[in-house]
């Protein structure tokens, strides 16, 4: 039958060359015997099964895996089937399912001694990945329980200055990597009053652009820290006219407009005084946002009429 044939053909271009065009005329050969229909389950299942270790060959293991479960599926005594899962499974770093297909063909040919071999090492590696996956489950669990009682006493902070603590505003993935940004406690002294460094998202819209803090201390003031990224005597390369100087800056706080809901208003904050002092009887988000403008610019001005602000 013509199955038949096509599988003859496969197995021809295979054992021929280990070059790509072998290897594609096996697979086309294999793949046109399994177009023929035929009603052999046996068979049906050796063109998958050899498929597969076209497959593997050309490094393609996840189309690899794919037939050998429909060889085991039309014919469960197929050897060659779980032995390829099983080598197409460990390429893919599966070793949980490498496992599965080598206990499968064990039980097919119990006294093989190199896929006695294979279990003794899908084990042990497996083994090995179970105790990092309980110790990295271990450490992710204490970073949340340290997170939750650093947010704890942030928002208790926040509290007595009749403050809460919202959401992230913007997307600021492009920032970082991993868990949102958060604030934290400042580690002060028994005497001190306790403080919050916050990660800030710098917004300047004149000119679309915008910066990233991760740790801003706000007993500091935003003027120490424009200090550093706008000195009088260099500008950032997207300002072509010069104009963005620490001392020309003005900083408008977008927070959320009540205690539930997503609608937001602007707050303008002082840059020469500690930023905590604007930071009281409001719902900030957890990465604050502030809007950053040349004072007195048409680019303010227009700012403060969009935004229904009192004009500079």
């Amino acid at each position: 039958q013509m199955a038949e044939h096509f599988k003859n053909l496969g197995n021809e271009a295979f054992r021929s060359s280990t070059n790509k065009v072998s290897s594609q005329n096996a697979l086309m050969a294999y793949t046109k015997g399994l177009e023929m229909d035929c009603k052999d389950n046996v068979l049906n299942a050796v063109l998958h099964s050899n498929r597969a270790a076209v497959s593997m060959r050309i490094k393609q293991n996840d189309k690899a895996v794919d037939d050998c479960r429909r060889a085991i599926k039309l014919d469960p005594k197929n050897m060659k089937a779980y032995y390829r899962g099983a080598k197409s499974s460990e390429a893919l770093g599966l070793t949980e399912q490498a496992l599965k297909f080598c206990k499968g063909a064990l039980q097919l040919k119990a006294d093989d001694a190199e896929l006695k071999q294979m279990l003794a090492k899908y084990e042990k590696q497996f083994k090995k990945e179970q105790e990092e996956h309980e110790l990295r489950r271990k450490v992710e669990a204490s970073e949340a329980q340290k997170f939750e009682a650093s947010a704890a006493s942030v928002r208790s902070v926040l509290a007595e200055r009749s403050s809460t603590l919202g959401p992230v505003l913007f997307d600021v993935a492009m920032y970082f990597q991993g868990r949102l940004p958060e604030p934290k406690l400042v580690t002060v002294e028994a005497d001190e009053a306790p403080a919050i460094e916050w990660p800030l998202l710098l917004l300047y819209d004149e000119t679309s652009q915008s910066d990233f803090v991760e740790t801003f201390d706000e007993r500091c003031t935003l003027n120490d820290q424009f200090e550093l990224m706008f000195p009088k005597d260099r500008r950032v390369d997207w300002d072509e006219e010069g104009k963005y100087t620490w001392d020309r800056l003005v900083c408008y706080l977008e927070h959320y407009r009540s205690e539930s809901g997503t609608a937001t208003e602007l707050r303008r904050i002082d840059p020469g005084q500690p930023l905590y002092a604007g930071l009281e009887n409001m719902r900030v988000p957890q990465c604050l946002t502030l809007h950053v403008l040349v004072n007195k610019t048409g680019a303010h001005e227009s700012f403060c009429r969009e935004h229904h602000l009192p004009m500079p």
